[in-house]
């Protein structure tokens, strides 16, 4: 992605969150700018031409900021999106929103047409289809859909054009579950080729420390079988990070 690009997907993004602070309810800043899940970074100095991985801005999570309460934090955020679509219905960040959302209450139906809405809105904005593709994905695999989410997470990598850092480790977590167990297995080894950190034990619990409880799960246990299945590579990884 170009500098400009890259810019005015950043810039796209974060008015998004502004200009909803005002329109829906405004919080903290310290809330709104909370740490943003999936944002990572490309393969460190050091790494092999043949096993490094490219940076990926599309694929991060910059939450609105809509204050929610305990007891009804979902339809608090749902009736906020509601009030933004009103005005903004052709948005692609809180289609995205409320589509991700629906996919967690369980309305597979409406959530696939919030996305499909979405991808609709973006155009040819070619980041920020990859980057409504990316949340697809998630949202498909929090639902169960493994196989809808690799489809998503596959076409988002395609239009990427390169090796995005996050397709790896992210594609290992519905193969694991889906048993295809040796394929997850070779895509974490990809992912820790282009970043060592991930085969570090460390390094593993500080990438994965903001993860749900069940994502965890699943990503140990690939990681312990891939420990166990490519010792040599657990090796490297270790000592390229204690070479740091």
């Amino acid at each position: 992605m170009t500098p400009r690009r890259l810019s005015l997907l950043r810039i796209r993004l974060a008015l998004s969150a502004a200009a909803f602070a005002a329109l829906l309810v405004v919080v903290p800043p310290a809330l709104a700018s909370a740490p943003e899940a999936g944002l990572g970074e490309a393969s460190p100095p050091g790494v092999s031409t043949a096993d490094r991985l490219d940076d990926d801005r599309s694929a991060r999570y910059i939450p609105l900021p809509i204050r929610t309460t305990k007891r009804g934090a979902q339809l608090d955020r749902l009736r906020a999106l509601e009030r933004g679509l009103e005005r903004f219905p052709d948005h692609p960040v809180l289609l995205r929103e409320r589509g991700f959302l629906r996919h967690q209450r369980g309305e597979a139906d409406l959530a696939e047409a919030d996305y499909a809405l979405a991808l609709t809105a973006a155009a040819s904005d070619t980041a920020m289809r990859r980057h409504v593709l990316w949340s697809f994905g998630w949202a498909r695999f929090e639902a169960g859909d493994d196989e809808g989410a690799l489809a998503v997470w596959r076409e988002a990598k395609a239009l990427h054009g390169g090796r995005p850092y996050w397709f790896p480790y992210t594609a290992a977590l519905a193969e694991w579950r889906l048993g295809r167990r040796d394929e997850a297995i070779a895509l974490f080894d990809e992912a820790v080729r282009g970043m060592p950190v991930w085969g570090d034990r460390r390094g593993f619990a500080q990438r994965t420390i903001r993860w749900p409880r069940h994502q965890i799960n699943v990503a140990t246990e690939i990681f312990m079988a891939w420990r166990q299945a490519r010792p040599e590579s657990a090796a490297r990884a270790e000592a390229a990070i204690a070479a740091r």
